[in-house]
């Protein structure tokens, strides 16, 4: 049966003191009603009863304490008289739904707009005017929203043509010090490669001084210890700015030095340390043409010995042009020298006859000048185109005709010395030219006459070859 509770009772069943707020009424009643719901209490008989109790407890002080209630609702709903208990418990069990599934603020709300005024009907020309409203605002929206997309569109354009300059000018600087870096490298290197250049230069100048000077040690030395190369020039290319006097001949050789200055070892030993043989100065010639026109028989015998004649040392042997082996011999003045090419057959017959018009035409202008040894040399090498070259001795009478009486006994001292050196190869053709003499000669035959003779009679050995 429903009992009425009044505000002292109410507080008392949901044991709060008099006087507690809304908030904590409302706290106390859910944990009590948790706690006392029948359904939690199976088998207290007394269950439904207590949880009846507490649920009029509440609905006492909650109209007591929410002063915003609609009386009138409240005396509607919870005033209602029911007909029994389990009418009420209903009711109790549905409030209890409503307030813990859906929660009182909605109860509370439906109360507060359960009398909204209804909303007046709208005239058609209100109505087409908020619909054109609509549509202008929606046409106004779409511009709004074409703008912005255009302002992106224009904004990413921006953005990417800003990255694509940044990566550019990132791709310049990167360039720029790149080649930078390059050219200071680069700067590096020559600057590397010059000093390189200088410090061979100096090694090299310093040898070519030493071999001209006649200094072999200093020579061996710097090819062997300072790397230097016995091929070439003095000066090397790209180097000439590391000379301080620029040398006579700038093709001139190691081995064409040597050559000259007769040092037949030093010749041996570049020859043998990567000298090149054929390398030629400005004139034209090689070492060896250097040695025989300089006279240094045993450098010229060193070349025959070690370097045959053949098509391999063509070049060696070949002169220039302007030249030719047997006038370089008689350049020398040594009679041996002149042996050495007319016994090899070095000579045509043309250029044995332009030797001969040398010493015939022109001995006889210069012997007066001649001292005696000069002068004896001389006959000897006219003897020796005589013997390979089978032309008819000269009278001396007209060979000597401007020489002094001097010259005179001196020859004859000449002569008797001769005749004692009879194993000597200027003996051998001295004693042939007096036999050619006696001899009528075939025109054109001179060459290959003599060559016959020496053929049957043996060849000459040569004294620097012994």
């Amino acid at each position: 049966m429903h009992v009425r509770l009044g505000i002292t009772e109410a507080y008392d069943v949901l044991g709060l003191e008099q006087g507690a707020s809304l908030e904590v009424v409302k706290s106390a009643y859910k944990q009590i009603a948790l706690r006392a719901h029948p359904d939690k209490n199976p088998g207290n008989p007394n269950a439904t009863q207590e949880f009846q109790q507490v649920s009029e407890a509440y609905r006492v002080l909650l109209k007591h304490l929410d002063k915003t209630e609609d009386s009138e609702d409240s005396d509607s709903e919870y005033e209602y008289d029911y007909d029994s208990d389990d009418e009420y418990a209903s009711y109790i069990y549905m409030k209890i739904f409503d307030l813990f599934m859906r929660g009182e603020a909605h109860t509370v709300y439906a109360r507060a707009h359960r009398r909204r005024p209804r909303v007046p009907e709208e005239s058609p020309e209100e109505y087409r005017a908020r619909i054109q409203r609509s549509l202008d605002e929606q046409r106004q929206g779409e511009e709004r929203r074409k703008q912005a997309a255009a302002a992106r569109k224009e904004r990413r354009a921006r953005e990417r043509e800003e990255e694509r300059q940044a990566a550019e000018e990132r791709q310049r600087l990167k360039g720029a010090k790149r080649l930078a870096e390059a050219k200071s490298q680069r700067q590096k290197d020559e600057q590397t490669i010059r000093l390189r250049q200088q410090q061979i230069q100096q090694a090299r100048s310093a040898v070519f001084a030493a071999a001209r000077a006649g200094d072999a040690k200093m020579v061996e030395k710097g090819v062997w210890e300072e790397n230097v190369d016995a091929a070439g020039g003095e000066v090397k290319d790209g180097c000439q700015d590391f000379v301080d006097i620029p040398p006579n001949d700038p093709l001139e050789t190691l081995l064409h030095i040597a050559a000259r200055l007769g040092n037949r070892d030093l010749v041996q030993w570049l020859d043998g340390h990567g000298a090149e043989l054929e390398e030629r100065d400005s004139a034209g010639f090689t070492a060896f043409h250097v040695a025989l026109q300089s006279g240094r028989i045993s450098v010229v015998s060193y070349f025959f010995e070690e370097h045959a004649r053949s098509e391999d040392t063509v070049n060696l042997y070949d002169p220039p042009p302007s030249t030719t082996l047997l006038s370089l011999a008689m350049d020398s003045g040594e009679p041996e020298l002149v042996w050495m090419i007319l016994d090899k057959g070095l000579a045509s017959k043309q250029e044995m006859a332009a030797g001969w018009d040398r010493v015939t035409t022109s001995g006889m202008n210069v012997a007066p000048k001649l001292s005696p040894k000069e002068r004896e040399k001389m006959d000897d090498i006219s003897q020796l185109l005589v013997r390979y070259g089978g032309f008819a001795p000269p009278r001396k009478d007209t060979l000597h005709r401007k020489a002094t009486t001097a010259t005179t006994a001196t020859s004859t001292t000449t002569t008797s010395r001769v005749q004692t050196t009879d194993q000597s190869p200027v003996a051998h053709a001295r004693r042939e030219s007096k036999h050619v003499a006696q001899t009528p000669v075939s025109g054109g035959r001179g060459l290959g006459w003599g060559r016959g003779r020496r053929r049957r009679q043996g060849s000459i050995p040569s004294a620097a070859m012994r």
